[in-house]
């Protein structure tokens, strides 16, 4: 008994966690690098920060990918009732990176809006 539709579901979702942390890290890449312009330092470090975080997000996802599929296959064969949940580090590194960009974004606002005459 295969406990999920003949449509890959659990291939579509990966597919769309790795969509998500492409356009996360993309986009706090430019972020960073726009953030650190007015330092060398802060231009090389922000970005290569962001890109850290893409790659532990990508790796996350491949582990939950892989973990979910093996319990997919194994509460279909033990348990059918039993739920599968995956882990939730993605959602703790996509929103530990959100609330980052939050931060860097306010606290560039504020400090360009105190400086500016």
């Amino acid at each position: 008994m295969r406990p999920w539709d003949a449509g890959l579901q659990p291939e579509r979702t990966e597919l769309a966690w790795r969509r998500t942390v492409l356009a996360v890290t993309t986009g706090t890449v430019i972020a960073a690098r726009y953030l650190g312009a007015s330092s060398v330092v802060l231009g090389l470090a922000l970005p290569l920060l962001a890109l850290l975080g893409g790659v532990v997000l990508l790796q996350a996802g491949t582990v939950r990918f892989r973990r979910l599929n093996d319990e997919l296959y194994a509460s279909g064969t033990d348990d059918p009732d039993r739920p599968v949940l995956p882990g939730g580090a993605m959602l703790a590194v996509v929103t530990t990176m959100s609330v980052g960009i939050a931060v860097v974004s306010a606290a560039f606002i504020l400090t360009t809006a105190l400086t500016e005459p």
